[in-house]
């Protein structure tokens, strides 16, 4: 019988992790809930035909994401973790004092918004490689669900803050007002939390984590062959991304969303309520597939009921006609897509790496993260080159989506990891006695 130890500073790793996806997703979606005063502010600095300001800054995250993130998990691989994080927090800092002091010029704006999604390429390729470095099998899932839940309180701050700092109101004489004072506030924000990481974060415990251990002299080229022999994995990978994209397309598309379901003002409140249920999913539903040892039926579990949300969504005017009004039919349906979508993500990470076994850490979250941020980017370019006309056909298209992704989720293998655990208690899991440090 084999014995690890779980210190008690892998606490302190995980908020190192908080905070730093904390800084730069505040800065990936901050003016999406005000994206009618964001666009006025820079109306006629570019010449843009398809895409609004805020929609270049928010697809800026995810077109360097699709660049970035395969040298991102090399950069990991060779430097190790310490290195990365100072790497990211120094980017996370310079692009976000670049944004605030430069605020009035739309491309000084995107620059910064530039080297901060090479901040964030760093950071979210790391989590998983750091959750396997410093937790036990048996929290693996509860840290990762932890981490992604962090970065949807990120996205939900934003929601609720910018709307607060910016006078949003359609008829208020103040309309606008507020805008410089809310860059300054996300860029200070950002830069004292990314600094504080680059302070606390340590490469390795003093003991390993677990007695199940992937080489870390494993070559990258060699975790790229076994990948690619490795079906049920790649199948995860484009079912995970379809539902990353759809969910990433509604933040993004959030204030557009509103107004075309009846929402007036930029209020934010169809965000906070996706990001409401999704807070509860997160950490509930991934700490219950560790609890249960089931990755693939409760990753199944978050596709089918993405379904009734985002046809809630869909038909939120035919519905609320009958029963409570449209704009709370739209927030309950929200609410559920957040619930199941967010809670997916967390899930799907783990059973990724579990299904992975044997593959560097880094190499696999950064090609599940390649493929998500490429999935919303596809997304995102058609539905600026469509025109007004269909528009409206928007949402129905990400309903088909998660449908696709449903179906495809059921085809899926249990993680072998999971189910060795499952049916033979002593020889993975109970086998590990942990003793806190």
């Amino acid at each position: 019988m084999k014995s690890v130890k779980a210190y008690r500073y892998r606490y302190l790793i995980l908020l190192c992790l908080v905070l730093l996806i904390f800084s730069v997703e505040i800065q990936w979606l901050n003016l999406a809930p005000v994206g009618r005063v964001a666009n006025s502010y820079y109306q006629g600095q570019l010449s843009l035909r398809y895409a609004s300001p805020v929609d270049l800054l928010s697809l800026t995250f995810l077109l360097v994401f699709v660049v970035a993130s395969i040298p991102s998990s090399y950069l990991l691989h060779r430097l190790g973790l310490r290195w990365a994080v100072w790497i990211a927090s120094g980017l996370i800092v310079f692009g976000s004092l670049t944004k605030w002091l430069y605020i009035a010029s739309l491309p000084a704006v995107l620059f910064g918004q530039f080297i901060l999604a090479l901040g964030q390429a760093l950071v979210l390729t790391s989590i998983t490689e750091i959750v396997s470095r410093w937790f036990p099998i048996r929290e693996r899932g509860m840290a990762v669900g932890i981490t992604s839940a962090s970065q949807y309180l990120s996205l939900a701050a934003v929601m609720i803050l910018s709307p607060l700092l910016v006078v949003t109101r359609a008829n208020a004489p103040a309309w606008g007002q507020g805008f410089e004072r809310m860059m300054g506030v996300y860029a200070l924000a950002s830069s004292i939390l990314a600094l504080i990481p680059a302070f606390l974060m340590r490469e390795n415990p003093p003991t390993p984590s677990s007695t199940l251990q992937v080489p870390r002299n494993q070559s990258f080229r060699t975790s790229f062959r076994i990948m690619h022999q490795n079906p049920s994995l790649q199948g995860l990978m484009i079912i995970f991304s379809i539902g990353w994209g759809v969910l990433m397309t509604l933040f993004i598309k959030i204030d557009e969303i509103s107004e075309l379901l009846g929402f007036n003002d930029s209020t934010g409140f169809l965000g906070i309520a996706m990001f409401a249920g999704g807070m509860v999913g997160a950490i509930v539903l991934p700490a219950l597939s560790d609890r249960y040892r089931r990755r693939k039926l409760f990753f199944v579990f978050c596709n089918v009921c993405s379904i009734p949300g985002i046809l809630l969504l869909v038909f939120c005017q035919q519905v609320g006609a009958v029963l409570l009004g449209s704009e709370a039919i739209a927030m309950i349906g929200a609410s559920i897509v957040g619930l199941s979508l967010l809670a997916s993500i967390p899930i799907g990470s783990q059973y990724a790496a579990e299904l992975g076994i044997g593959i560097s850490e880094e190499v696999i979250q950064g090609f599940l993260l390649l493929f998500s941020q490429a999935s919303c980017a596809v997304i995102m370019l058609i539905s600026l080159v469509s025109t007004d006309e269909y528009s409206p056909m928007l949402l129905s298209s990400l309903a088909a989506l998660l449908a696709a992704s449903m179906i495809g989720s059921s085809f899926l293998k249990e993680s072998e990891m999971i189910v060795t655990e499952e049916e033979r208690l002593k020889d993975a899991i109970e086998q590990e006695i942990v003793h806190l440090q």
